[in-house]
Order: C-alpha cells, then sequence, then structure tokens
C-alpha cells in the first residue's frame, strides 16, 4: 500500500556529475544526495524564489565530492554557494531530484 506523506526525504540518492575534460571527452563521477521531495505548490514557490532557495529546499547533504585538496567538501553555505555556481552540480542535483520524485531510477532497474 502506498503510504502518502506530503514531504519525503530521501538518502543517498545516487546521481552522476559529468564534467567536460579534453578532447571532447566528459567524464562522469558518481556522487549522492540526500534529497527533500516537497508538494508541487512547494516546489513551484522556490522556483520562484530563485536557483539558490529552490536547491536549499531540496538538497539536505551530498556524498562523493572533494576539495582540490582531497578531502571531502563539507556541506557548508559557502561551499553550497560554490557548488551552486557549477553548472554540472546543479544539473546533476535536478536530474537526481527528478527522479526520486518520480521514481524513474526504480523502473529503470
Amino acid at each position: 500500500m502506498f503510504v502518502f506523506t506530503p514531504t519525503r526525504r530521501v538518502k543517498q540518492w545516487p546521481a552522476t556529475i559529468k564534467v567536460a575534460s579534453d578532447g571532447g571527452k566528459v567524464d562522469e563521477v558518481p556522487i549522492s544526495f540526500d534529497l527533500v521531495l516537497l508538494p508541487l505548490d512547494d516546489y513551484m514557490a522556490k522556483v520562484a524564489e530563485g536557483n539558490h532557495a529552490l536547491f536549499d529546499a531540496i538538497m539536505a547533504g551530498f556524498e562523493g565530492i572533494a576539495s582540490p585538496d582531497g578531502e571531502a567538501l563539507a556541506n557548508t553555505p559557502e561551499n553550497r554557494a560554490a557548488l551552486y555556481q557549477h553548472a554540472p552540480f546543479t544539473d546533476a542535483l535536478l536530474h537526481a531530484y527528478r527522479a526520486a520524485n518520480t521514481g524513474e531510477a526504480a523502473r529503470k532497474n
């Protein structure tokens, strides 16, 4: 039986960051997100507030991202702001959110 909850959380949802490299190649790096799956009206309200508000509302955390020195990147407001300026990160976040919210990944397996 489906149990309805208006706001759902999923932890360690798999995602892939696709990063351009030399020669037209793309490196695919696995990461994961802890996501907050919002009711549609709440999601649309966050969209109207702007990208940062939306990303902060849907992303509770992340794993698999390192700083230039190789240490795990901490989930801080400063690091989030920097990641939000990186298109491969935001593409991965939005794709993961849509997949988790619609069950897309579950259908593919």
